[in-house]
């Protein structure tokens, strides 16, 4: 193993790593020269010779450039998260094929303090990456997103697996094109052994050390039977607390999760298993999110009762259980949602009102009318049903209606349309909103 390579081998060698399979193979045949590996053997005990080792690598290419600067786009800030994922990268944005789990919580802190941003979408092309820093930057960035009150989506635009997978679980929403995957929830870890080179050359290392697990995983000695069991150990406790953190966020039974034994989904099959919830055009993704910030907070109240953007000329967007993710994935944010028709508060008043049962029951009119949400048909059934109140003496004549019929009229002057008249009805409502100070 070169000399100048330490750090690199010490961050992706005897440590866990959250990378989709396929990856994987590639991730380490393109280290291989770095790091003095000659040959690898996969979990089906494939082996593969330097050469062909290499030529695997050169068969990788990331051409799409997603390194691409800060957006704001009708409201939503666009944060790329793309390549390999590490902790404590230093790195604003995706830098060089890498994306770092601090870049992403600081571009999100700035999107949260944005005024022109409205809602947060992660574009997501990544495989995974290091286990260190990942789970802790799920948690923030959902935190983030609850406590700045914005919005936080996900789209899988070409890949959103492992550690990809763990931050985008931290989304409200998320989507995928019909040919990005997702899933992968599982844990992997390589270990080298240069045991063989090293007898070959004549070198022996000697390893002097206390505590029996000290040195468990050096790379100058074969992987002993107790160090595979304690490794094995560990990664399976990762990968369970890995679908915790998947299965909270999405609302899913960890069993569930579990169960997908770290499989990659395409496409359809990813909401099919509950991992997104909407197949979109990648293009569209934006417009979709926008759409549905716009409509998000088109809920109004009047006297009392609240109405829904639908009722106020506007569809708000589907929402889903998070105990129903598959069965939510199958409805568009636009979807229609149903709600109680458009009711026109003025013409139910006034048709309860005017009606001819309101006649003798004038107070029960105007009770159902201004304190209740009742309809005109309920209210003039119910009307029905109660007695008209019994005229009483005064309504003959009294010596007070003698005298107040000889008194004229007080004249209101003013710059009123002495044309225009006011009904009963518009007389009450006016009365009404005066006294609700509008």
């Amino acid at each position: 193993m070169p000399t100048n390579q330490p750090h690199i081998a010490s961050r992706v060698l005897n440590a866990p790593l959250l990378l989709e399979p396929a990856y994987a193979r590639t991730f380490f045949s393109a280290l291989s020269k770095r790091l003095g590996i000659t040959q690898m053997t996969d979990a089906e005990g494939e082996v593969m010779l330097g050469e062909k080792m290499q030529i695997e690598a050169s068969s990788f290419s990331n051409t799409r450039d997603r390194n691409r600067p800060y957006q704001v786009i009708e409201g939503v800030a666009v944060l790329p998260v793309s390549g390999t994922m590490v902790h404590k990268y230093g790195h604003l944005k995706p830098y060089s094929g890498m994306t770092g789990y601090d870049g992403i919580i600081a571009r999100m802190a700035d999107a949260i303090n944005d005024p022109e941003v409205k809602g947060i979408l992660l574009d997501m092309d990544t495989p995974g990456g290091e286990v260190s820093g990942c789970f802790d930057a799920a948690a923030t960035i959902r935190s983030m997103a609850t406590e700045g009150g914005k919005p936080l989506w996900a789209i899988a635009d070409d890949m959103a697996c492992s550690a990809g997978m763990a931050i985008a679980s931290a989304a409200d929403r998320r989507l995928i094109t019909q040919s990005a995957v997702m899933g992968s929830v599982g844990v992997v870890m390589a270990h080298t052994s240069v045991a063989k080179k090293l007898k070959e050359d004549g070198i022996a290392v000697t390893l002097i050390h206390s505590g029996s697990h000290k040195v468990e995983g050096n790379p100058y000695e074969d992987l002993s039977k107790e160090a595979l069991a304690s490794f094995q150990a560990k990664t399976d406790k990762l990968r369970d607390d890995f679908a915790v953190l998947v299965a909270g966020n999405i609302g899913l039974s960890k069993e569930a999760v579990l169960a997908t034994e770290a499989a990659v989904y395409r496409g359809q099959e990813a909401i099919d298993i509950g991992f997104a919830d909407q197949l979109v055009n990648g293009n569209e993704a934006i417009a979709i999110f926008a759409d549905y910030l716009k409509n998000q907070n088109q809920n109004t109240t009047l006297s009392g009762v609240t109405m829904s953007a639908q009722q106020t000329g506007t569809q708000p967007a589907a929402t889903q259980p998070e105990s129903a993710p598959a069965l939510a994935a199958t409805i568009p944010v636009t979807a229609p949602v149903a709600t109680a028709p458009v009711v026109d508060e003025k013409a139910r008043i006034e048709g309860i009102l005017t009606s001819a049962e309101a006649k003798g029951r004038e107070a029960q009119a105007s009770h159902l009318a201004f304190k209740t949400n009742m309809s005109v048909e309920d209210a003039v059934s119910l009307l029905a049903t109660a007695p008209i109140a019994a005229a009483s003496p005064e309504a003959h004549g009294t010596k007070l209606d003698e005298l107040m019929a000889t008194q004229q009229n007080p004249v209101i002057e003013g710059n009123l349309d002495e044309s225009a008249e006011l009904s009963e009805v518009d007389a009450i409502m006016s009365a009404y909103n005066l006294a609700k100070g509008e």
